[in-house]
């Protein structure tokens, strides 16, 4: 299949982003065609673990950035500030980050502008299957773990359980890392359960013996945690680059929700160094695959609005009420107006595509 675009891999420094060539193939083109504009997209996720392939890889891949007019270079940051920052500084023209960094950079920097959001959340409390827990409300007084004890997820976690009614706190919480050693740490018995996004929560659950369950918490039904963060200059001056971008990237995930074992290998061909290489080649596989499928399964869909970016305002502003009360999002909910904060203008020129097309390219798809 021809590959179109040019994919990168660059080290994020201080002053720029810089690319260096990281995969991908350029194939012979027609000189008459008129040249692809070349933008950089901030990928918030440095491993460009699995979860990343319907946009980092599959719309390049497949042609969806070119049929835009775009040369995309995905340029993978360490987090979600670290992508927001890169759009302020005009090093990159959008990135997907989490409300946790959009929401109040967005309120105090004029720069950004939030244009869209996924819907769902993908940050889960887990559990194995046999403490029979039910709700995160089962969880007050047990340790939990997180990979850190500052992360996200510890504040996901309280406040899904101050939700619910119980008593919450951060003193129950223990820092025991990601893979290996949280699994350790369910089977020495140091905790209960585990609060972090879905990729590694899948791959606790793989190297142990036992499922992991989602109990049930108010943070799970958020909608809009995600978010769509691009140059407000780019924004008001160039609404159909933006637009396609997005349009790009709601076309790789309807590729992927149909094939995602093509949409793996595709990434894995383009970023070798994203495969892991614990496990067999089967084993590996099906880790990826199912990370992916988790994903778009939580944020891939059409938001709750009924179009693809797009959540009502009433979704919006609980999930910021939540998570402003949390600690999620710094601050107080009267801080942030959605209403004013997210641009939705480019919605329908984002939708302006044939999902069933896409998923027919998909099932009929040929490595």
């Amino acid at each position: 299949m021809n590959r179109t675009g040019t994919l990168a891999i660059a080290l994020l420094s201080t002053a720029a982003l810089a690319g260096c060539s990281a995969g991908g193939a350029d194939n012979a083109t027609d000189t008459t065609a008129p040249a692809l504009e070349k933008v950089t997209f901030a990928v918030t996720d440095q491993t460009l673990s699995a979860a990343t392939a319907s946009y980092a890889t599959v719309p390049v891949e497949l042609g969806y950035f070119a049929e835009e007019g775009l040369d995309v270079t995905m340029q993978p940051v360490e987090t979600a500030l670290a992508g927001v920052q890169a759009v302020a500084a005009g090093n990159a023209m959008c990135t997907y980050a989490s409300a946790a960094t959009a929401i109040p950079t967005a309120a105090s920097d004029p720069t950004i502008s939030l244009v869209g959001s996924t819907e769902g959340n993908m940050f889960r409390v887990v559990a194995p299957e046999s403490k029979g827990y039910t709700s995160v409300a089962d969880l007050e007084g047990k340790t939990i773990g997180s990979n850190s004890a500052t992360a996200t997820g510890v504040n996901y976690a309280i406040g899904g359980m101050e939700a619910a009614g119980v008593t919450a706190s951060k003193d129950q919480f223990l820092p025991v890392g990601f893979g290996a050693q949280a699994a350790l740490a369910f089977q020495q018995g140091q905790i209960d359960a585990y609060s972090a996004w879905d990729s590694p929560n899948l791959v606790i659950e793989s190297l142990l013996d036992e499922k992991l369950v989602n109990p049930d918490s108010a943070m799970n039904d958020l909608n809009g945690t995600s978010i769509f963060v691009c140059s407000t200059a780019a924004f008001e001056n160039d609404p159909e680059m933006i637009a396609g971008i997005w349009r790009a990237f709601y076309k790789g995930a309807v590729f992927s929700s149909e094939n995602p074992e093509a949409a793996i290998k595709m990434h894995w061909d383009a970023y070798p160094s994203a495969k892991p290489t614990d496990g067999s080649e089967e084993e590996r596989l099906a880790l990826a695959v199912r990370q992916l499928e988790t994903r778009l399964d939580l944020t891939g869909g059409e938001g709750s609005a009924g179009k693809y970016g797009e959540q009502t305002t009433q979704d919006l502003q609980q999930m910021v009420d939540l998570l402003t009360e949390s600690g999620v999002i710094e601050g107080n909910a009267a801080d942030y107006d959605v209403s004013a904060l997210f641009h939705h203008d480019l919605i329908d020129q984002i939708n302006d595509f044939d999902p069933a097309q896409i998923r027919d390219e998909a099932k009929n798809y040929a490595e």
